[in-house]
């Protein structure tokens, strides 16, 4: 009995033992999952602490960038003031240039270097200095001649130049020796875009050189058809006579213009107009032996 008394005691021993070395494991458990959630809290704040260097980090570099930036378009607003400001500079000493260079032509009195001097103005775009100059009278300045810059820039087709005199108020039927104006020179030599402006600003599309040659009739003369038919639909008088009444139709005849006899019949051109002499087209046409004009004129 005794003995199994302490059996019994053995036994109870033996399972407290066992108790406890199942509570000592489980909390030794606890301890390693407490210890394991401690050192994974403190990876989560240094993460946290990282992560918000790296934001402080990042928002300094933003903000160091923005004031690159700004410094960036300081330095370029500084740049365009400079370079604006070089260029009045250099357009002031460009302009002192100029002005030392229309008093020096002035008191040349040379043609060949007031035309290109003008010239160089117009491809320049210069139209403040243009009517400087224009105002001192280079424009007037002639050839041997006695052709001006607005009658040489006509005779040669210069349409660019011609606008530009014409706008700095330069005289658009000046007249040279001969009475000869720019819008004759221009139908005498067949610029028709030339012809049509000075037409547009008002230039006399019936002026007379000293032969009492008309636009039209010097066109005629010519063979300028393109000319002809512009100045016809401005209404030029297409039986002008210069001073031996020779009429635009006379002219082409007399010259051979067979296309242009058969446009100025085509709009009304009286072919039996006749010259001072008499004599009307056909005649004129047959003592010079242009035989298809001839046969038109018939």
């Amino acid at each position: 009995m005794k003995f199994k008394i302490f059996d019994g005691i053995i036994d109870m021993l033996n399972q407290n033992d066992n108790e406890i070395k199942e509570s000592k494991e489980k909390i030794k458990k606890l301890q390693d999952e407490l210890k394991a959630y401690q050192t994974q809290t403190q990876n989560l704040n240094d993460s946290k602490e990282k992560i918000k260097k790296l934001q402080d980090e990042l928002k300094a570099y933003q903000t160091q960038t923005q004031n690159l930036n700004d410094s960036k378009e300081k330095i370029k607003k500084l740049q365009d003031e400079l370079k604006a400001y070089q260029t009045q500079i250099q357009n002031l000493n460009h302009s002192k240039e100029i002005l030392i260079k229309i008093s020096e032509i002035k008191k040349s009195n040379n043609f060949e270097s007031a035309y290109k001097f003008l010239d160089e103005l117009s491809a320049e775009g210069n139209q403040e200095m243009m009517l400087i100059a224009c105002n001192e009278g280079l424009w007037k300045m002639t050839t041997k001649d006695n052709n001006n810059v607005l009658h040489v820039a006509s005779e040669k087709g210069n349409l660019r130049l011609i606008k530009f005199l014409i706008e700095c108020n330069c005289d658009k039927d000046t007249k040279d020796k001969d009475d000869t104006t720019p819008l004759i020179y221009a139908s005498f030599y067949g610029y028709l875009e030339v012809v049509k402006y000075l037409i547009s600003v008002g230039a006399n599309k019936e002026a007379k050189d000293t032969w009492r040659q008309t636009p039209l009739i010097l066109a005629s003369v010519q063979g300028h058809l393109d000319v002809v038919k512009y100045l016809i639909s401005v209404r030029a008088n297409k039986e002008a006579t210069n001073y031996y009444g020779w009429t635009p139709l006379i002219f082409a005849s007399v010259k051979g213009h067979l296309e242009v006899v058969k446009y100025l019949i085509s709009v009304g051109a009286n072919k039996e107009a006749k010259d001072n002499d008499g004599k009307t087209a056909l005649m004129l046409a047959s003592a010079k032996g242009y035989l298809e004009n001839v046969k038109y004129l018939r």
